[in-house]
C-alpha cells in the first residue's frame, strides 16, 4: 500500500476548484478500490477459517506411489 500523497504548498495555494475536485474524485476512487480489496480479504479470511474449522485446510498432500 502506498502512502497518501502530500499536498504541496504550491498546489494548495494555487489550485483551482476544478483541479481540487478532480483530486478528490481520484482519491475517492482509490479509497473505493482499497475498500473492495479489504472486503475481498475479509471474505477470504472467513472462508479459510471455516475450512480450518471443518478440517479441510490445509489440503491433504497426496502420498507418492
Amino acid at each position: 500500500m502506498t502512502d497518501r500523497p502530500k499536498i504541496a504548498a504550491l498546489y494548495a495555494e494555487h489550485a483551482s476548484p476544478e483541479s481540487i475536485r478532480i483530486e478528490i474524485k481520484k482519491a475517492r476512487a482509490a479509497r473505493d478500490r482499497w475498500q473492495r480489496h479489504v472486503e475481498g480479504l475479509a471474505r477470504l479470511l472467513d472462508t479459510r477459517l471455516g475450512q480450518i474449522d471443518a478440517g479441510t485446510w490445509p489440503p491433504a498432500t497426496e502420498e507418492p506411489k
